[in-house]
């Protein structure tokens, strides 16, 4: 691959796309292609044409002068024809008619004072704003002749017959002659008290809704024709309601004023004016003059409280775009429009041809183009002592500009206008200069880009880097210290807990201290990496581990200066030691089983001659005495007898011996026990529940040692069953197995568990006096494992169940079996 790549790199197109001269020319063109790439992107940012809309009327910017007319001729009927006599002298407080005039300025929404008072001037809408009340109309109006028509009906008729897109509002319904866009809003506004009282309209979002408005017994007024929040004003003085600790900005009743005294020094706040006393435990607040209250509610809670819904039904608004002023907008929105398109397309244009220049320069960039040398990368002899955090800041400065000077764009277009006199020089110097400060701005941000792209290809980007540098420095400054010493021996597990809590400790204080902790953060990366590298030999240490599970010798290398290698030789120790210990085992294990056997073997010869011995005093003339002596001697030996004979049977089945493995079939050597059982199952007075599923099912077992196994099962049942209950016994197939379950009710509460019944000389009997030896379940489970079949016991409340399962072998096995055999 080497030699296929060197033959392409020498090809003479190559060679040319490779020049350093063709690089220099590519990086300059790529500069100034950017610097309109960005131009033209800011350009179409700020573009005021919305492309959703090919038309003006149909424009977000149309829709927003619409409703802000709308709006300022309802607050007009509301809040100032409302309130005017004859003379057009306004009845109201002057308060209410500053708020209404501060709306007006606050929105700048132009207006002039005349002897008739306040008239709107506006150059986009001939408008007409009404109201009637009690038989009589007061209005505004700036369209020509209005004085003409005696009536607002035979006006309004007038003005719908000369206007088109108009918009109309009478006895509160909105009405236009634009067709509706099909996009239905909602608007949402309160209508008297804020809790209760909540109005929702729909309308399509070409027209206006119709909203409303109220006031209330403080003397605040609200106005509600489709802006987003409602419009205050406010009948009194605030200074006086100050005194009385009304808030009515807020909305808010103040009580228990509270002096400089009364507060201490310890003090903490959630929002903008509650604040909580830690020295006197106490929540108070602090209205716009500075005075200080213990007690805060709202308005709309107090008793006294009254909101009145105004009545409307009298305003009536009618709007319309100027015919000449419509004209010029279009034609303004579709020259906007089209700059915007062509923006657009410069931007696609200038883009792909700029992706390619950055994919050839970060591709070529650093490539070693002389062919006698053997580095692939190299970077200039200056360049690349640099430190590689320079380059990362070039480019975030870079970045950072490109992104400031275009969100102020609009600054920088107010201070060229000021430069430069004529339109034609305003227009193109400051694009000039707007594209060489981009371009200089990219010179700077992708310059340091393929310098740092050069870094990594030369895998010198962390070497050379001041922190990379600063970090080795006080590495080997450390490795110097005793504490160096102290930390390498310690074991692994300590090491990476040290090292996750200053992990942790050091992500807490960089989230909490901010960019004020760069250094921290460095180090934080640094101890990152080294957990990395840590967890890296940790995987390695886990497979030496699953090696020596498998008892296969670890084939991998743990270098010597890696954390683990300590551990690694202690695996190797432990593995030797394991071994020892496991032979060990094995041979303690069979002298356990000789031992036991030879015990049972010795005692048996003993145990013979004390029956023999039971057997003759039985025989002779004793009295009656001696004679209930004797028996219970016969009893105890034959007891004990079984029990060596019990021992001796477990430890020759564990071991191995006395196994003889045949083919039988399961099912007949079950019936057979059972039969040899009716006379205890008639005896014992229990009912016995027999279900066989399967009419045979061949094995290989031990028929004496599964015989054993039946009996046992059987007499456990019959011995500590319920009297009145039944016995099961169910033989059925489950997939390539032979089961027989015994399910019976115990005589008495079952506190034990499936484990311990199954332990040697344990009974369920607890008073110990049935006489049993506890060995029985012991003795199945292992002759049954000895057979090579699974014994388990299931415990239900006071419900038992013994459980056998035996693989049920097939023809060609048993013969292979049998063949072994013989």
């Amino acid at each position: 691959m080497a030699t296929k790549s060197r033959k392409f790199e020498q090809a003479e197109w190559f060679k040319i796309f490779s020049a350093k001269k063709m690089r220099i020319i590519a990086f300059v063109l790529a500069c100034v292609i950017a610097g309109g790439f960005c131009l033209s992107l800011v350009l179409y940012a700020n573009s005021h044409a919305d492309s959703s809309s090919k038309s003006y009327l149909k424009s977000e910017s149309y829709k927003l002068a619409s409703n802000e007319m709308y709006e300022e001729l309802c607050v007009t009927a509301s809040a100032y024809l409302r309130y005017v006599d004859e003379d057009r002298n306004y009845t109201q407080s002057r308060h209410l008619l500053n708020d209404y005039l501060n709306y007006l300025d606050y929105n700048r929404y132009k207006y002039k004072k005349t002897e008739d008072g306040i008239r709107l001037v506006d150059s986009r809408f001939d408008y007409y704003v009404g109201i009637t009340q009690n038989g009589e109309t007061r209005y505004l109006s700036n369209i020509k002749d209005i004085e003409n028509y005696d009536s607002e009906t035979d006006k309004i008729k007038a003005f719908k017959s000369s206007h088109k897109n108009y918009i109309l509002r009478r006895d509160n319904e909105v009405m236009s002659d634009r067709t509706s866009s099909g996009q239905i809003v909602d608007y949402y506004y309160n209508t008297a008290e804020y809790q209760d009282n909540v109005t929702e309209e729909f309308y399509a979002d070409n027209l206006v809704p119709v909203g409303g408005s109220y006031y209330d017994n403080y003397g605040r007024y609200f106005y509600n024709y489709g802006n987003y929040d409602p419009i205050a004003f406010y009948n009194v003085d605030s200074r006086y309601n100050v005194i009385k600790g009304l808030d009515l900005k807020n909305g808010l009743k103040y009580s228990d004023k509270l002096e400089d005294e009364e507060i201490g020094d310890d003090y903490d706040t959630d929002d903008g004016n509650e604040y909580y006393d830690y020295d006197n435990g106490i929540y108070y607040y602090e209205d716009d003059y500075g005075n200080t209250w213990a007690k805060c509610e709202n308005l709309y809670d107090l008793p006294d409280y009254k909101a009145t819904d105004n009545d409307d039904s009298g305003i009536t608004v009618f709007f319309a775009p100027k015919a000449e002023k419509l004209t010029a907008m279009e034609k303004e929105y579709t020259e906007a429009l089209n700059d915007m398109y062509r923006a657009k397309l410069l931007v696609f244009v200038l883009g792909v041809i700029e992706f390619m220049l950055v994919c050839y320069l970060l591709l070529i960039c650093a490539y070693n183009a002389e062919p006698e040398s053997v580095e692939r990368w190299k970077q200039g002899n200056f360049l690349k002592k640099v430190p590689t955090e320079v380059y990362l800041i070039l480019m975030v400065l870079a970045i950072t500009f490109a992104f400031v000077f275009g969100a102020c764009w609009n600054y920088y277009v107010s201070i060229t206008k000021n430069i430069f006199d004529n339109a034609l020089a305003n227009s193109v110097f400051r694009n000039i200069l707007a594209v060489t400060l981009f371009a200089l701005a990219y010179f700077a941000g992708f310059g340091s880009l393929m310098e740092f792209v050069g870094k990594i290809k030369t895998r010198s980007i962390f070497k050379e880097s001041l922190i990379c540098r600063l970090c080795k420095f006080l590495w080997r400054k450390y490795k110097e210290t005793s504490l160096y010493h102290y930390f390498h021996g310690l074991p692994l597990g300590i090491k990476l807990t040290w090292k996750f809590i200053l992990i942790f400790v050091g992500i807490f204080v960089v989230m909490s201290s901010g960019l004020t902790m760069l250094i921290l953060l460095a180090v934080e990366i640094v101890l990152c990496i080294s957990m990395l590298r840590d967890f890296s030999q940790l995987s390695k240490l886990s497979k030496q581990i699953d090696s020596l599970g498998e008892e296969k010798p670890y084939e991998g290398e743990i270098r010597k200066t890696s954390p683990v290698y300590a551990e690694s030789e202690k695996l190797n120790s432990v593995q030797d030691k394991v071994r020892e210990s496991v032979e060990q085992q094995i041979q303690s294990e069979r002298l356990k089983i000789e031992l036991v056997t030879n015990v049972s073997h010795d005692l048996k010869t003993p145990l013979t001659s004390i029956i023999s011995y039971i057997d003759l005093l039985k025989k002779m003339d004793l009295d009656d005495e001696a004679s209930s002596y004797v028996k219970i001697l016969d009893k105890k030996a034959q007891k004990l007898k079984g029990i060596v004979s019990d021992v001796f049977s477990i430890a020759k089945a564990t071991s191995g011996v006395d196994v003889n493995l045949t083919k039988l079939d399961f099912v007949m050597l079950l019936n057979q026990c059972i039969a040899d059982a009716e006379d205890k199952i008639a005896d014992s007075g229990k009912i016995v529940k027999i279900n066989i599923n399967a009419d045979s099912a061949m094995v290989m077992g031990d028929g004496d040692k599964l015989y054993r196994v039946f009996q046992n099962i059987v007499d456990n049942a019959l011995n500590y069953s319920m009297d009145g209950t039944r016995i099961f016994l169910d033989v059925y197939k489950k997939a390539d197995r032979i089961v027989f379950a015994e399910k019976n009710i115990s005589a008495t509460p079952i506190n034990f568990t499936e484990e311990e019944i199954l332990e040697r000389f344990v009974r369920g009997d607890k008073s110990r006096t049935d006489g049993g030896s506890g060995l029985g379940l012991s003795i199945s489970k292992s002759f049954t494992e000895a057979c090579g079949g699974i014994f388990n016991i299931e415990i239900d409340g006071d419900m038992f169940k013994a459980i056998v399962e035996m693989p049920i072998i097939q023809e060609d096995t048993a013969e292979k079996t049998d063949d072994k055999t013989e």
